[in-house]
């Protein structure tokens, strides 16, 4: 939270209060006779928030509460779907304790929406009644009306806390909107079958079934991406994605780079601890870059002791600050591993290299990045190394750092 901008902060604070404020509003609302259906809703919609299933990328999920937030609003109203809203995003908190101030977000907005989807539904059918035409037509425009403007408050909140605009961050990709809005129908679905015959759930859980594996379908598509020891993507995920991220740098002149970077005697680490604990090394050294890269890059294991980093959107002067970052932690981690007494200590060498021009190819970046880690290797191991044949930039990469181009080398001091 600190770390976002005073518009975020403004913007989600906002939420925060009309949401709440909402809340408060509509709790004494609930007809608490229904306490029994009020909390079977409330445990069904913490288990699907809980359990979501994983997406096509490694930042997606999807869950089924909306089917959940969808029944309760056409069957019992909208005082009882915000109390469910409620309690659910509460629970999942408590489950599995994501930021406080993102869990924040997802509950007071959900809540807010909720209300405009209710006003609307109460204007189109205010006999409040599941048995006109109008209550099917308040149903399709109100939760339609919810779908559309949370994807606009989430992707409002991306773009003012990472500065991602709604085509970058695919927060209007037809695929994940129309998800959520067939979530909510297909509750509402459930509701109008409910008010004539309770046992039509039944006839419901075959095509719940269905759409959960089919759901799952993309993330084990996904697992053929990842590397099995490391959890990092694999050699050739990574040269299909440095091949996309290149080819858009080239079309609208954008900066890119790409690091190349070696595990320092890793045979040495197997030969003296074995195996497992060489494993245990890869492991935590894997973890130290994810965290180090975090969302905006790509990291991946190219096989034994080698890894590759893809940085969209990144100078050589930033990617040379984030291979610095990465080293000095490696280097300063003891490594506690399970069979052995003592902890273990590794290095990592890095070469940069960084989109020259727009004749580049994928091949032409990875060799350069290349040839830098082979320089850093050569010259005793445990540095960054960056490649270039533009001399001007070498003034601020950082003390006692090498710069290959052009055959030659020359250090900084």
């Amino acid at each position: 939270m600190k770390e976002l901008s005073f518009p975020t902060k403004v913007y989600l604070y906002g939420i925060y209060a009309t949401g709440m404020a909402t809340l408060a509003w509509h709790l004494p609302k609930n007809e608490y006779a229904t306490l029994g259906m009020l909390i079977i809703l409330c445990l069904l919609a913490s288990f699907a928030l809980i359990f979501k299933v994983e997406g096509a990328t490694h930042r997606s999920y999807y869950t089924f509460s909306f089917l959940i937030y969808g029944f309760t609003f056409a069957l019992c109203g909208i005082s009882a779907a915000i109390l469910v809203i409620a309690v659910s995003n509460l629970v999942e908190w408590i489950w599995n304790r994501p930021p406080w101030f993102i869990q924040l977000f997802n509950s007071a907005c959900y809540i807010l929406l909720m209300q405009v989807a209710g006003l609307v539904y109460q204007l189109i059918n205010p006999a409040n009644t599941l048995t006109s035409w109008q209550s099917v037509m308040a149903i399709v425009a109100s939760m339609a009306l919810f779908d559309l403007l949370n994807h606009l408050a989430v992707g409002i909140v991306l773009w003012l806390a990472r500065g991602e605009n709604f085509k970058r961050s695919g927060i209007f990709d037809f695929f994940p909107l129309m998800l959520d809005l067939a979530l909510l129908y297909f509750g509402a679905i459930l509701a109008f079958s409910w008010n004539y015959n309770h046992l039509t759930f039944v006839l419901f859980l075959v095509p719940i079934y269905l759409t959960y594996g089919t759901l799952r379908v993309p993330a084990l598509e996904r697992q053929m991406e990842i590397d099995s020891k490391t959890a990092l993507f694999n050699h050739k995920y990574f040269k299909l994605q440095l091949e996309n991220e290149l080819t858009r740098a080239n079309r609208f002149g954008r900066p890119l780079a790409l690091m190349m970077a070696d595990l320092d005697l890793l045979r040495n680490i197997n030969n003296t601890y074995g195996h497992l604990a060489g494993d245990e090394v890869l492991v935590g050294v894997a973890k130290i870059m994810k965290r180090a890269i975090g969302e905006y890059g790509i990291v991946a294991r190219f096989g034994g002791e080698e890894f590759a980093i893809l940085l969209p959107e990144t100078t050589l002067l930033d990617a040379y600050a984030k291979a610095e970052n990465i080293r000095k932690t490696i280097e300063e981690t003891e490594f506690i591993i399970p069979i052995s007494i003592e902890s273990i200590r590794a290095t990592m060498s890095f070469g940069i290299a960084g989109r020259e021009g727009l004749n580049q190819k994928p091949e032409d970046i990875t060799h350069n990045a290349d040839a830098a880690l082979y320089r850093s290797k050569l010259n005793g191991r445990n540095q960054v190394y960056t490649y270039t044949d533009d001399s001007s930039i070498k003034s601020g990469l950082g003390e006692n750092t090498t710069i290959v181009g052009l055959g030659l080398e020359a250090t900084l001091q």
